[in-house]
C-alpha cells in the first residue's frame, strides 16, 4: 500500500466514526397507519389534526385519526426536562415541556402523554396552581384514554390545596392494583409512585403517620420509578422516622 493511500484512508474512517457517533442522523421514526401503510422518516411534530412526517425533502401529513401505531423515541429534550423537574428545577424545565407540548400535543406516544402531564407539574411546582389546572384539564382533553396522568394531576392539586377527600377518590383506583403488581410496566410503575406519595401526604395530614410512612416507603423503594415522587416520599419517610421514634418500617 502506498503512503501517498493513507490520508484518503484515515478521512475514510474519519467519516465512518462520525456517522457511528450520530445514530439520529439515520434514524427513523415508523408511522403504522390504520388504512395498511406503513411509513418512515422523521416526525416533526403534529398540526391541524395530521402528524408532519419528514420522508427525505418532502413533509407529508397523516391524520391523527388514521394512525394505529407511532414508533418514535422520546426527544432528548424530554428527558432533560424530566431530569430537570426530578432535581427540582422545575422553573428551568417549564419552556422545554411548554416547547415540546406545542411541537407534539396529540401524538399518540407514550413520552408526550406523559411531557403533557410533567408540563402541569412543572407549573405547579414553580407555583403557577391555575396554569397547573389547566394543562392536566387539556391532559383529559388532548388524551382522553389517559385517564391516570389526569387523575394524578387533579389529586395534587387537591392535595395541595387541602382538599384530601377529593385526592382520595382519585388515587383509589390508581393504587386498586398495587399490592398484585410486583414488576409494574415502567408508566405504571411511575403512576404507582406517584400515588404512593401522594397518599402518604394525605394519611400524614390525617394523623396517620404508620400509614404514611408505609405509603412514603412504597413510593420510594417497591415503585421508584418516579424519581421526583420517590426522592420526595423518601424524604419525607426519613423526617417522620426522625420525628417519631416509635413508627416501624412495614
Amino acid at each position: 500500500m502506498k503512503s501517498s493511500s493513507l490520508p484518503g484512508i484515515l478521512a475514510c474512517l474519519a467519516l465512518a466514526a462520525a456517522l457511528l457517533a450520530a445514530p439520529d442522523a439515520r434514524a427513523q421514526d415508523t408511522v403504522t397507519q390504520k388504512s395498511g401503510p406503513v411509513r418512515e422518516g422523521r416526525i416533526t411534530g403534529v398540526s391541524g389534526g395530521n402528524v408532519r412526517l419528514q420522508v427525505g425533502g418532502s413533509s407529508i401529513g397523516i391524520p391523527l385519526a388514521d394512525i394505529a401505531k407511532i414508533d418514535m423515541p422520546a426527544p432528548p429534550e424530554f428527558d432533560a426536562a424530566a431530569a430537570q423537574l426530578a432535581a427540582g428545577d422545575a422553573k428551568g424545565a417549564l419552556a422545554a415541556l411548554q416547547k415540546l407540548n406545542d411541537t407534539y400535543a396529540g401524538l399518540p406516544a407514550p413520552w408526550a402523554e406523559r411531557a403533557a402531564a410533567m408540563l402541569g407539574d412543572a407549573k405547579l411546582a414553580a407555583g403557577d396552581t391555575a396554569g397547573a389546572k389547566a394543562a392536566y384539564e387539556n391532559v383529559s382533553k388532548t388524551y382522553p384514554q389517559a385517564t391516570v396522568l389526569a387523575s394524578l394531576g387533579m389529586a395534587r392539586l387537591a392535595v395541595d390545596a387541602g382538599k384530601n377527600d377529593e385526592a382520595e377518590k382519585l388515587l383509589t383506583p390508581v393504587l386498586a392494583n398495587s399490592a398484585k403488581t410486583a414488576f409494574p410496566a415502567p408508566a405504571e410503575g411511575s403512576s404507582l409512585s406517584q400515588a404512593h406519595y401522594l397518599m402518604g401526604r394525605i394519611r400524614e395530614a390525617g394523623g396517620d403517620l404508620q400509614a404514611a410512612l408505609e405509603h412514603y416507603l412504597t413510593a420510594a423503594a417497591v415503585f421508584p420509578f418516579d424519581k421526583n415522587a420517590s426522592a420526595s416520599a423518601q424524604a419525607r419517610a426519613d423526617s417522620l422516622r426522625k420525628a417519631n421514634t416509635g413508627l416501624i418500617a412495614p
